[in-house]
């Protein structure tokens, strides 16, 4: 009997081959040490763990594979002993276990093998220990301000590879990780206010001079498509109809209460029921909504169309975020002048692959090639916005539209300035007021107007103070309540000047208090980057519009410390399309060095 389960087990080992049921494989030598099932954590894709540092080592002898990818997060930042990512389009499971490859158990530093072209790989380390002295002259950021230089770059040392092959640690830097392009063009590409495409005679519209305009970038084709008559059986003239109404009457949102901003029937309402071709005394504000409303006039200017894939997540654990698209438009008088009062459409972009996501950035850097404003400029950019603007651009959202939100910023109406924002409801089909975001009510801010209650602002301060290591980090998320009360606000504004705080010495950290206010609208849009509450301007027909210095440039004195911080955040976003378009081509080692080391702006801004 025993003879006969050892011939079997000899059988055994025979059919499977490789698989041997000693420490050893068939061959004599040492078999890869096994990885447990590991899955990719998607709840990561926006706060993920950021290695401290990266480095590569080769063993071509090792059983595991050829290269070691060995990153520091440090003692206690994962949970567990195997963190799974993708690389590109492959996962790839790091170990921290002390087994296959990895130093010690427990320590922080993970390890992945890889099996790589050697000869490739040493190539493209040279390629990038090179043009080391280039990234010295390339912008650094930290977060969404610009520093002197980038201080990792310190560690960066020249290729050897006899070094290297003789099993030297090569690091691997996060700003060298790719050779990125160096003309992405941000008129082009990033920030388009050019008058002959925002004025595209095709795509957009003037209703004082060119009525019934119904094409790609008009306002009221973008809010047809966002109803989607024929998945949801609501009209576009019906949508537009419930979002203007909702001006028209107080409300409360999360425990916040928003005035009426009624002067929206004189200023928008009523010449555009007019224009439609209602008599002017045929209606009131109560019951103007039974009368036709021509989207074709509607009176809405477009101003800018913005590329924000620079606000995707980490591709390392899933793609549920791809970044923005946007349509910022002004809003307009009886007579076709602008108003301040903008309205700005931001689009989730519906890619869920990371090649996919890089070939669509290559799109918007290609742009490039035409004269912008001409008629193959302007049909290649309806090309890529058609992408998350289109009508069932994305069937998992409500409508099917791709939109993320709308974000409106005015002072046209009534004063103060006024932030506000709206969702799809996934069963009304219709837009509704729902929080802004990072931001609470203003009763938590001292600067705030009477009556400011000390307790509600201890309440901010104290939450601030809990959080600093996150809000420094740029990595927090404002709650909807704190212990059941609710503290993010219902809309944001400009009752206080323009940032947050706290009575003197509540907020310890000067940092946490800068980063928790430029993370709020109106923190951005105020005194924190010294903005006059527009970021784009509202220009006349024949003017592009006015950026402020947040996006082309500035310095700004810290409003409470007088730290002096630079924002240029057109060249921040310049930078990352380089850097994503470096994504996704075949080379794993330096994806996974990338989104080992890759973090998300986290900022809604």
């Amino acid at each position: 009997m025993y003879i006969k389960k050892l011939s079997a087990q000899a059988i055994a080992i025979l059919s499977i081959g490789s698989l041997c049921i000693t420490s050893a494989g068939c061959n004599g030598k040492t078999k890869p040490a096994p990885i447990p099932p590991t899955e990719v954590n998607a709840a990561l894709e926006m706060n993920p763990p950021i290695a401290r540092s990266v480095e590569v080592q080769f063993k071509p002898d090792d059983p595991n594979g050829n290269l070691f990818v060995v990153a520091d997060f440090g003692q206690g930042t994962i949970k567990g002993e195997f963190h799974a990512i993708m690389a590109g389009e492959e996962k790839v499971v790091l170990r921290d276990d002390g087994l296959g490859g990895d130093g010690t158990k427990g320590d922080g530093v993970f390890t992945a093998a890889l099996s790589e072209d050697m000869d490739a790989t040493a190539e493209h380390l040279r390629g990038i220990s090179t043009g080391m002295k280039a990234l010295i002259s390339r912008p650094t950021f930290v977060g969404r301000e610009r520093v002197a230089r980038d201080t990792s770059l310190s560690r960066m040392v020249p290729f050897d590879r006899a070094a290297f092959v003789s099993g030297a640690k090569f690091p691997l830097i996060p700003a060298a990780l790719c050779e990125p392009v160096t003309d992405v063009s941000i008129e082009h590409s990033l920030m388009v206010t050019n008058v002959g495409v925002v004025e595209d005679p095709t795509r957009t519209s003037q209703p004082c001079t060119r009525p019934d305009a119904t094409g790609a970038w008009t306002f009221g084709k973008l809010m047809t498509d966002m109803a989607n008559t024929a998945s949801t059986g609501v009209s576009g003239e019906e949508f537009v109809k419930n979002w203007l109404k909702s001006w028209l009457a107080p409300t409360v949102v999360n425990g916040d209460p928003l005035p009426a901003r009624t002067n929206l029937f004189n200023l928008v309402i009523r010449p555009w029921v007019i224009a439609s071709g209602s008599a002017p005394g045929s209606f009131t504000i109560a019951d103007w909504d039974t009368k036709p409303l021509d989207l074709g006039k509607a009176p809405f200017k477009l101003t800018a169309i913005v590329n924000r894939l620079d606000l995707r997540g980490n591709s390392g654990y899933t793609i549920s975020n791809a970044g923005e698209g946007r349509f910022v438009f002004g809003t307009l008088n009886g007579t076709c002048a602008p108003t301040s009062f903008t309205v700005i459409f931001e689009y989730g972009v519906p890619i869920k692959k990371c090649r996919r996501l890089v070939d669509y950035a290559r799109q918007w850097y290609d742009l490039r090639t035409h004269a912008i404003g001409s008629a193959a400029y302007n049909a290649a950019l309806q090309a890529v916005t058609d992408v998350f603007a289109a009508a069932n651009a994305d069937p998992a959202k409500p409508n099917g539209s791709a939109i993320n939100q709308i974000r409106t910023n005015e002072i046209a109406l009534d004063s103060p300035w006024e932030l506000r924002e709206f969702n799809v409801d996934a069963t009304t089909h219709q837009l509704f007021l729902t929080t802004v975001k990072q931001e609470p009510a203003k009763k938590y801010n001292a600067m705030a107007a009477p009556p400011v209650l000390p307790s509600d602002v201890t309440v901010m301060a104290d939450w601030v103070n809990a959080n600093a290591t996150d809000i420094i980090s740029d990595r927090h998320t404002v709650p909807l309540d704190i212990g059941g009360v609710p503290f993010l606000g219902g809309k944001s504004h400009t009752l206080f000047g323009g940032f947050w705080n706290a009575a003197s010495g509540q907020i310890l950290d000067p940092e946490a208090r800068h980063h928790f206010s430029l993370n709020t609208c109106s923190g951005c849009h105020g005194r924190e980057t010294r903005t006059d509450f527009l970021q784009v301007g509202t220009p006349p027909f024949g003017t592009a519009a006015v950026l402020a210095g947040f996006l082309i440039g500035i310095t700004v004195n810290d409003p409470v410390s007088g730290t002096s911080r630079t924002f240029a955040d057109l060249e921040r976003r310049k930078d990352d399309l380089a850097k994503l378009m470096c994504r996704c081509k075949g080379r794993r080692l330096f994806d996974l060095a990338h989104v080992l080391t890759f973090k998300p702006i986290h900022m809604t801004h």
